[in-house]
């Protein structure tokens, strides 16, 4: 085989190795722009559920409805959402994300309350963004409990805690 035969090879191969590139590029842009809708609607349930424990004694909602109830207490923007699109947003996520509503908030809890509507998990777009992951964060959080101070007394090394 010559020389400029080899070099031709060579040059075809690398030349199909670099569209494959750009197509597997491509089709993966394409597949997580077609993505984002539900990825957006995935991470604000996530955040709405989050909050309605923060808010609610971390208590578990009993439907959409209730859920709601702390959008429409958010017009001040106590919370980011990041695909918000009008006051009935809530009621657009609905339509794209399900939740099992008779899951128990406890820390420890490993199952998935927030899937696709047809039961799958959400893909992950972005990090941090998957609501379970989100959830499980909140729940398992270290919590600040009425810790009793530490008591220094003056000129002394010694410290005691109250009971």
């Amino acid at each position: 085989m010559s020389l400029r035969k080899k070099i031709m090879i060579v040059l075809g191969v690398a030349t199909a190795g670099a569209i494959m590139y750009v197509i597997c590029c491509v089709i993966s842009l394409i597949y997580t722009i077609r993505r984002i809708p539900e990825a957006y609607a995935a991470w604000d349930t996530g955040t709405f559920l989050v909050e309605y424990m923060k808010t609610h004694t971390n208590s578990w909602p009993a439907s959409w409805s209730e859920l709601s109830t702390l959008a429409k207490t958010n017009s001040g923007g106590g919370f980011v959402l990041r695909g918000a699109n009008g006051p009935n947003y809530i009621f657009t996520l609905s339509n794209k994300v399900a939740i099992d509503w008779s899951f128990k908030p406890t820390p420890g809890n490993t199952n998935w309350p927030v899937t696709r509507m047809d039961g799958k998990r959400f893909p992950i777009v972005w990090q941090d963004g998957e609501p379970n992951a989100m959830i499980h964060d909140y729940l398992n959080a270290p919590r600040e409990t009425n810790r009793t101070p530490v008591i220094f007394q003056k000129g002394s090394a010694q410290s005691s805690t109250l009971p």
